[in-house]
C-alpha cells in the first residue's frame, strides 16, 4: 500500500470521537498537496515508516496519540482512558512492533506511548523507548496526570 487512511474518519472508528468529518486524511511516506473531491477534502500526512498491510492499524494508533490535542470533542482524560483499553489488546509481539514504529515519531508522542503502556504494566518492554528520549525535556498534555500515575516517569505535565 502506498498510503492508509488515518485522522478523523480512524479517529471514529476507535471510539475517540463520535464526530465525523469531511476531511479525509491519508498517511503516506511522500507528502502531496491536499485536494477537494466534491464535499470532501484530502489532505496527506507524511509517515516516515515503511507502509504495510501489517502495521497500518499500528500507524493508525500512532497518529492518534501524534494529534492527540487535535482530535475534536474529547478531553484528554477520556482520550488516554480510551488508549488504554485499546492497548489493553495489545499482544507482546505487538507492542514491541508499535514502539519500533514509534521511534520515527515525535518525542511527545513517545511519551505518551510509554506512560500508557507503563499503566498496563509494561515498564521492562518500554526501557528501549524510554532510552530515546531527553532527560530533560518536558511534554504538556494537561488532565493526562489525572487518569494515570506514570507520567511524571516520563515527564508529562
Amino acid at each position: 500500500p502506498i498510503g492508509y487512511l488515518t485522522g478523523y474518519s480512524i479517529y471514529n472508528k476507535m471510539a475517540l470521537t463520535t464526530q465525523v468529518s469531511n476531511v479525509i486524511q491519508i498517511g503516506r511516506n511522500q507528502i502531496r498537496p491536499k485536494l477537494k473531491r466534491g464535499k470532501y477534502i484530502v489532505s496527506f500526512v507524511k509517515q516516515k515508516n515503511t507502509i504495510t498491510k501489517e502495521n497500518i492499524p499500528h500507524l493508525q494508533l500512532l497518529d492518534a496519540l501524534r494529534y492527540i490535542k487535535k482530535i475534536p470533542d474529547a478531553s484528554i482524560a477520556f482520550l488516554c482512558k480510551r488508549f488504554i483499553a485499546i492497548l489493553k489488546d495489545y499482544k507482546q509481539n505487538e507492542r514491541e512492533d508499535l514502539m519500533r514504529l514509534a521511534r520515527k515519531y515525535p518525542p511527545s508522542t513517545r511519551a505518551l506511548l510509554g506512560a500508557l503502556l507503563d499503566e498496563l504494566g509494561y515498564e521492562k518492554e518500554t526501557e528501549t523507548l524510554f532510552e530515546t528520549l531527553n532527560p530533560i525535556t518536558t511534554y504538556r498534555l494537561p488532565e493526562a496526570e489525572k487518569v494515570f500515575d506514570t507520567t511524571k516517569k516520563w515527564k508529562i505535565k
